[in-house]
């Protein structure tokens, strides 16, 4: 395994109790869980952790793959916010979570997963995102902010233009290419993490939202059958960014999620449980 990056990994940290962390998509940063941060850190400890090469880690080597983000998160995690946690990932970072689960279990005491999926790239999807990769190194060019940032809301989010919208904007704008081309491999080579989620031991939250543009809601929603003790939520009127379109219902959802934490006393992941709790 590789060496954890140093205890100075930079953070936004806030509140006291419960370890809540949260682990933005690509290509994001902390900003996206803003609202989050001031409605759960009265009562929990919340972690807005930037991915290297993002935010406040912006200068920070990048893996190229799902592994290397990985044990340098799970490390990290263990010696910097002993627990167990309960892990908030964001499509990009909800591959992340569900690589850690399956490598970590006993760091969990809960998970949310919010628009994305289990399953690997399809051919196509990969040779996308290679393409892409390629492009950039050649042409030494950057993503296009505005299509980006369009595909990553509701159509009516963008329409409504706003804070949200200029988040978005500020968010993409602010990433180098050699993160994107970095991140892009990672995605692009990702397993298919689906059969982790038969083992999911403790409480989860799967969110989509209605409008989503990049994930299909149906392959997010799909996970819920899949995971013993999940409850699914379809958010309408969020596209790709519940967190950011839709920040109330998004954290109901999550304070709801810590409440059956608390209930079931808060312990890390064990065998699964019969009778599992789904809802839709």
């Amino acid at each position: 395994m590789e060496s954890a990056l140093p205890p100075a990994w930079p953070a936004i940290e806030r509140g006291a109790g419960r370890t809540v962390l949260f682990l933005h998509g690509y290509p994001l940063n902390h900003e996206m869980w803003q609202s989050s941060l001031n409605a759960l850190s009265k009562d929990h400890h919340v972690v807005l952790l930037d991915l290297p090469g993002y935010g406040l880690a912006r200068d920070w080597p990048v893996p190229d793959t799902l592994a290397g983000f990985s044990e340098k998160l799970q490390l990290t995690i263990a010696s910097r916010f002993p627990g167990p946690i309960v892990l908030v990932g964001h499509s990009f970072g909800g591959y992340l979570a569900l690589q850690l689960y399956r490598d970590a279990p006993e760091q969990f005491s809960g998970l949310v997963l919010t628009n994305t999926r289990s399953q690997a790239d399809t051919p196509e999807a990969r040779a996308k995102r290679l393409e892409t990769v390629q492009q950039l190194e050649e042409a030494g060019g950057s993503l296009d902010t505005e299509a980006v940032a369009r595909s990553l809301v509701a159509p009516a989010t963008w329409a409504s233009g706003g804070a949200p919208v200029e988040t978005v904007r500020s968010m993409v704008r602010e990433v180098r290419p050699t993160t994107v081309t970095a991140s892009l491999r990672a995605i692009a080579d990702r397993p298919d993490l689906t059969p982790v989620l038969a083992s999911i031991a403790v409480p989860t939250l799967v969110v989509w939202g209605e409008d989503d543009q990049l994930i299909p809601p149906e392959q997010t929603q799909a996970m819920v059958a899949q995971i013993p003790r999940s409850v699914g939520v379809g958010l309408t009127g969020a596209g790709h960014l519940p967190s950011l379109e839709t920040p109330g219902p998004f954290v109901n959802a999550v304070h709801e999620l810590l409440d059956r934490v608390e209930k079931a006393g808060g312990t890390a992941g064990g065998p699964v449980p019969s009778g599992p709790e789904r809802s839709l």
